[in-house]
């Protein structure tokens, strides 16, 4: 029953988890965002965007 309440989402080991998720998304979402940025600046500076008519 101790156990229990270490291992729960809200104890140590389950918040450890938690955080660790977050910030991999948070990191991942960062660096989706760095390359998508870099990928339409090449873009634009090689001609390469789409034209609106």
């Amino acid at each position: 029953m101790d156990m229990w309440l270490v291992l729960y989402w809200t104890g140590p080991i389950g918040l450890a988890f938690f955080f660790v998720g977050l910030g991999s998304m948070i990191y991942l979402l960062t660096k989706a965002d760095e390359i998508s940025k870099r990928t339409r600046a090449f873009a634009r500076e090689q001609g390469l965007e789409k034209k609106k008519e």
